[in-house]
């Protein structure tokens, strides 16, 4: 499965979130999108996390259009966590705002038949 590194702005500040992008490559129109968050950082949460890992080869397998993200200050993301989670609600918000209007994206992948985030 071909997965692409994407860094984006965050909606709230412009910090760098690191994305891992990832599609089978059949080729179609339309694609489900899933994107995957991972659980606090500080406490050890990141986009490799088993879980987060485990749903995204099911979400692959299954042809979806997965997006895993690294919240601020966890993997290569830049900034820090912050405490109260508004930062990561517009990093989040950045994500999804990249998959439904992006040209870069729309380029590379399936227009979204449904997205479905997971926090």
């Amino acid at each position: 499965m071909p997965t692409e590194t994407i860094f984006i702005e965050s909606a709230n500040d412009k910090v760098l979130i690191e994305t891992k992008q990832s599609y089978n490559g059949i080729p179609c129109t339309e694609a489900p999108t899933a994107i995957l968050a991972h659980p606090y950082g500080p406490l050890g949460g990141h986009m490799n996390n088993n879980v987060v890992s485990s749903l995204h080869r099911y979400f692959v397998s299954q042809g979806y259009v997965v997006i895993r993200i690294n919240f601020r200050g966890c993997g290569e993301s830049k900034g820090r966590t912050s405490w109260t989670g508004m930062a990561e609600r517009g990093d989040y918000q950045a994500v999804i705002d990249h998959v439904l209007h992006s040209p870069d994206y729309a380029s590379k992948y399936p227009k979204p038949s449904r997205l479905m985030i997971c926090v």
